[in-house]
């Protein structure tokens, strides 16, 4: 017998009158035979079939008395199609109400981007809202756009678009809240975890593994998420309930762009997010909003914590020539166990000046 199924609801309904021309047909009988066996009006047979006429308790019991189909069979399967048809509108409904939200999440983001880069395949728009709403944590289009303005400044440098932007900072969220750490993040261990960072990245060794493995017994997640077109993002960071996440994407194959990016998210985290909760969120985007205040203090405290100020002001003095340059801060470099790479990377920090000659030891270890 057929029954009300709360948990599932079918694309298309079955109508009683669908089972019992599979029945005429299976005994061989013409709609017209089986009227006169019934008494019934061969167009009221035909309505039935159709499923255009309700299967009712009398036209049951004439069943069951012509073809030995139980009648309350029959009308339970009526009243599984009246349920069904209901939940189908309803679902429809609830689907029209899914795409038009999709639509206006997809003014504000790139929602193909999204759901190509988290490799999810979902057939419907109900279960892509479900997912933006429950697993990337959005809230409605209404109230994201509201967060979305005024986030990213306009910038006069090329490759940056605000709803790209959007897209590459909600699959680093996602993707970050799927990290684990094994300890518990305390602030007041910050010069421990700057020292042992730095010691991991001047020998780049298995560079991102240690980090990672390192920063996750200190309670602080890092992950990395490659940007996306139009936004060229170096990296991410944020506080949520107590725990630090650093989202980086290796734009560019190279240890001080690495070392730069992790420890300007770090300056964030501990100089700017405060309590359980952070202060907005802030993408490290190369010549982006870097005149604000925030910006400039995570730089500082980048350069500083990968080359003590004290010591910087004890390299050579040398700023003529690119090869001179790096002759003599590859020498002081070693000699002060520093990565030659993060050295010259703060040169070009500080005068603008990148025609260093590159080999393999420049790239992430």
């Amino acid at each position: 017998m057929a029954t009300r199924n709360e948990s599932s609801t079918p694309w298309k309904a079955t109508h009683p009158g669908t089972i019992l021309k599979y029945e005429l047909e299976e005994r061989g009988l013409s709609q017209k035979v089986f009227a006169e066996m019934t008494g019934m009006q061969r167009s009221h047979v035909s309505e039935l079939i159709k499923g255009k006429r309700p299967m009712t308790k009398g036209t049951a019991d004439k069943i069951e008395k012509a073809l030995g189909i139980s009648a309350v069979t029959l009308v339970n399967l009526q009243t599984q199609y009246d349920y069904d048809v209901k939940a189908i509108e309803l679902k429809d409904i609830e689907e029209q109400k899914a795409i038009n939200k999709i639509k206006l999440y997809n003014e504000i983001f790139d929602v193909k981007t999204v759901f190509k880069r988290t490799e999810r395949e979902l057939d419907t728009a109900v279960e892509k809202v479900q997912y933006l709403r429950e697993v990337c944590r959005l809230p409605k289009p209404v109230e994201l756009q509201m967060e979305a303005a005024g986030m990213f400044k306009k910038s006069s440098s090329t490759g940056l678009d605000s709803r790209m932007l959007m897209t590459w900072k909600i699959l680093a969220e996602t993707k970050a809240r799927g990290q684990h750490v094994e300890g518990r993040f305390k602030r007041e261990e910050r010069q421990t975890v700057i020292t042992e960072l730095n010691s991991i990245l001047n020998k780049n060794v298995d560079t991102e593994v240690q980090v990672k493995e390192f920063l996750s017994k200190h309670g602080i997640a890092l992950c990395i998420e490659e940007k996306v077109d139009k936004a060229s993002v170096d990296g991410y960071s944020f506080l949520e309930n107590g725990t630090p996440y650093i989202i980086l994407t290796k734009r560019y194959n190279k240890i001080d762009n690495f070392a730069f990016s992790l420890m300007h998210e770090l300056g964030h985290i501990y100089l700017h997010y405060l309590g359980d909760s952070a202060q907005t969120g802030r993408l490290n985007i190369h010549d982006y909003d870097n005149n604000s205040h925030e910006e400039k203090e995570a730089n500082e405290f980048a350069a500083n914590a990968l080359i003590p100020d004290k010591l910087w002001n004890k390299a050579p003095k040398v700023r003529v020539n690119p090869i001179i340059i790096q002759k003599q801060y590859t020498k002081w470099a070693n000699e002060n166990n520093l990565n030659i790479w993060i050295v010259l990377g703060r040169i070009s920090y500080e005068t603008g000046m990148y025609k260093f000659k590159s080999d393999e030891s420049r790239k992430i270890g």
